[in-house]
């Protein structure tokens, strides 16, 4: 048994695993923390009309 013809079969280079995991992960951050932003901008905003009005 040749250990090269037998090798190269179950190969599978760690380099190419993870190209997109890191973009993934910042969309799925992004995805969270942007409508969390803005409601929280928006609260903020809706709190200092309301004590501008009162």
């Amino acid at each position: 048994m040749k250990h090269d013809d037998d090798a190269h079969r179950y190969y599978y280079p760690v380099e190419g695993r993870t190209d997109g995991a890191i973009g993934d992960a910042v969309a799925l951050i992004a995805i969270i923390l942007v409508p969390a932003g803005i409601y929280a901008a928006w609260n903020t905003v809706a709190s200092w009309i309301s004590a501008l009005f009162s």
